[in-house]
């Protein structure tokens, strides 16, 4: 039975969900991102947190752009991707920020005895959406549900976002999927192109072939950008020997058939990371490449199109294996 404890922190009700394996940080406030997973027995981490964390409430940003923005709210952890999934677009008159409104918007809580169930409705999009997160012992769910409340029939983009770090990263890290294609980015890895299929784990990098199976160190000076496709099962596993640690990430294949795999190990120059940046970003998608609905339509028409009173569902499990 999973045990719920209330606390405020800057400014937010944060939720401590905590079963006897695992201890999540819920805030609802934020779209009901999980900004940490701990491992109860050692207290490893496995998600990533930006440099800044959970920012204040209160705080506010200077103008910039969409992206610019979207990174100063950004507290890394999990959280959803919708309606739009990457770059900003205008669509129905408005902007769509860059990886969309539901990770932002407010939702009310209340907790069932093994759940917390969170409700919220998006303000640029005609979207409600109800967010369920269960744990058991080493598992917790993500159960997501989004309804068209208006008249109108909108093209989006839904995906769930695992930005992986803590203790869970490191050179010797390994990462395992059962799929079988991967389409590397273009713009991360010159000289590839959209119909470039390579088979699970090789990708293009910057001047040569790349095993996504193997992660560098934080000072590779790597970027990466790659959707990973036609799974046996939809599953991907993380591990690394030398923490004696190791999670699983399942999910629904039938809404989520693909998977984004980006990495950034010391790289990026400059905002935000200013070369010091090191996580994995593990995302079951709807659709692909992550530069936005416009962009999705047309490189591979993965949009998925929601009609007038429509309700969608989605489940992400995250496994976190025992100590021994």
């Amino acid at each position: 039975m999973a045990e719920l404890e209330e606390r405020r922190f800057r400014g937010w009700d944060v939720l401590r969900l905590s079963t006897e394996a695992l201890t999540a940080e819920i805030i609802p406030g934020l779209g009901g991102t999980i900004t940490s997973l701990r491992r109860r027995a050692d207290a490893a981490e496995v998600l990533w947190s930006t440099p800044w964390g959970l920012r204040h409430r209160a705080a506010r940003s200077v103008p910039g752009t969409s992206q610019a923005r979207m990174i100063d709210s950004l507290a890394g952890g999990w959280q959803t991707l919708f309606p739009n999934g990457g770059d900003s677009i205008s669509l129905h008159g408005v902007e769509w920020g860059y990886d969309g409104e539901a990770r932002l918007t407010w939702l009310d809580w209340e907790f069932t005895g093994s759940s917390v169930r969170m409700a919220g409705r998006l303000i640029r999009a005609p979207f409600e959406i109800t967010k369920i997160i269960s744990m058991r012992d080493s598992e917790i769910t993500i159960g997501e549900t989004v309804r068209n409340a208006g008249r109108e029939r909108v093209e989006t983009m839904w995906g769930s976002q695992l930005m992986l770090g803590g203790a869970l990263l490191g050179p010797e890290t390994v990462v395992d999927a059962a799929a079988a294609v991967v389409r590397p980015d273009p713009d991360v890895s010159p000289g590839a192109n959209y119909d470039d299929l390579m088979p699970w784990p090789r990708s293009h990098g910057p001047e040569a072939m790349i095993n996504l199976r193997l992660l560098p160190g934080p000072d590779a000076e790597e970027t990466r950008l790659a959707y990973l496709s036609d799974f046996s099962q939809p599953l991907i596993a993380v591990s690394r020997p030398s923490h004696r640690l190791a999670i699983d990430v399942e999910w629904d294949a039938d809404v989520f058939p693909y998977a984004w795999y980006a990495l950034e190990a010391g790289r990026r120059d400059g905002f935000p990371w200013y070369g010091a940046g090191y996580f994995l970003s593990l995302t079951p998608c709807t659709s692909w490449p992550a530069h936005g609905v416009h962009e999705a339509r047309r490189v591979s028409s993965s949009t998925v199109m929601i009609d007038p009173g429509e309700v969608l569902t989605s489940y992400v499990t995250l496994r976190v294996q025992p100590l021994s």
